[in-house]
């Protein structure tokens, strides 16, 4: 029973794609290869062995790492804005997200703080603490580990679909277009006003990380949900997306700030493959079965794959020789099973208890509802 304009709605049935958790093993597991590559080229001298020559290859074709970032962001666009739903969906998706997420990141910080204890090199306080809000540039801290930097641009983007949804804009394509669009603007207009000499306005490259969440988004509106110019969105704002990269691919590299690290091909063959292999994968309803089951591990394997291999590594260094094949493969199992741990101890019971106080927020709600109402029934 709810109010008229009230925040609160009843629950709408909820459908999963199994093929989605089949991409985010790929995803992650795409990850950890470009992550152990690196680590192979950074640890070895030129013409150390085979497996620095696979490396050199493979990081002057695709960019294995970004693949992995933007399938995780199609994802994210794709899923997380329509689970706001149910009975106060805001309340709801909140306390869902700081459950799903929080936690094992905080597993996680732990692990590379008692690391870097042990190295003898312990991380300031105030680090630490900034890290556990999931923002810490915003406070002038770096990473404990760079490769948390996605965390940071799934958090602007809940806040955006919050917003939206707050709105009622978020099944509006014209205006999620026009959203992303800008998003892609507030990139590129600064590096080209830098680049002729015009203005020294700040860069930043978090409005084309957000814009390709809203690729996800658009794709389940124009996939799954059939709105009227979804697709037209998505392809007017792939090639946005596109174009954005090319443009800004020379300055960055310039400057070596990272957004693109061995070249425009690397990174445009990535978004490329990963808007492909999404599109086949939702249509076709591949992948499952145990790409699957590691997809549920998929965000601790994300968090803990670095830990891991440092580990690893300490045991059994990289040389750039055929036996780094043995070190990866034992990087990549001692992963899944430490992310399995996770899950099971940390990740699920949080899940399940955020569930279960969203349950209880929306019942106080709902009976303060009726309350106002003076026990109305309608």
């Amino acid at each position: 029973m709810t109010r008229p304009g009230s925040t609160c709605a009843r629950p709408v049935p909820r459908e999963r794609f199994a093929n989605i958790d089949g991409l985010r093993a790929v995803a992650a597991l795409c990850v950890m290869v470009e992550h152990m590559f690196g680590d192979l080229l950074r640890q070895t001298a030129p013409g150390a062995g085979p497996m620095r020559v696979v490396g050199m290859a493979l990081s002057q074709s695709v960019s294995l790492g970004r693949y992995g970032v933007a399938i995780f962001f199609l994802i994210s666009g794709f899923v997380v804005p329509f689970s706001i739903r149910g009975e106060c969906p805001l309340a709801h998706f909140a306390i869902s997200r700081l459950f799903r997420l929080y936690p094992a990141l905080w597993f996680a910080l732990a692990v590379l703080t008692a690391t870097a204890w042990v190295s003898g090199e312990p991380p300031a306080t105030a680090t630490v603490l900034a890290n556990m809000t999931m923002a810490p540039m915003i406070l002038g801290q770096p990473w404990l580990s760079p490769i948390y930097w996605t965390l940071f641009v799934e958090l602007v983007f809940y806040l955006l679909v919050a917003l939206l949804f707050s709105a009622g804009a978020l099944r509006r394509v014209g205006v999620l277009l026009a959203v992303a669009l800008g998003l892609i603007v507030a990139t590129v207009l600064p590096v080209t006003l830098r680049i002729h000499g015009l203005a020294n306005l700040p860069v930043q490259y978090l409005g084309l990380h957000l814009a390709w969440l809203f690729v996800g988004l658009l794709l389940r509106l124009g996939m799954v949900e059939r709105r009227r110019g979804a697709m037209g969105a998505v392809l007017l704002l792939v090639l946005a997306q596109g174009g954005a990269v090319l443009l800004v691919a020379d300055y960055s590299l310039a400057r070596a700030d990272l957004f693109v690290i061995d070249g425009r091909i690397p990174v445009m063959s990535a978004y490329a493959l990963a808007v492909a292999t999404f599109w086949i994968a939702v249509r076709a309803r591949r992948p499952r079965s145990m790409l699957a089951r590691i997809g549920l591990i998929s965000y601790a394997m994300y968090l803990l794959h670095g830990s891991v291999n440092v580990a690893i590594y300490r045991l059994m260094p990289l040389t750039g020789s055929m036996p780094d094949a043995l070190t990866m493969a034992i990087c990549t199992l001692s992963t899944l099973v430490v992310s399995w741990m996770v899950y099971m101890r940390i990740e699920r019971p949080m899940i399940r208890l955020g569930r279960r106080l969203s349950r209880g927020s929306a019942d106080r709600i709902l009976r303060a509802d009726v309350v106002a109402m003076g026990g109305s029934n309608t």
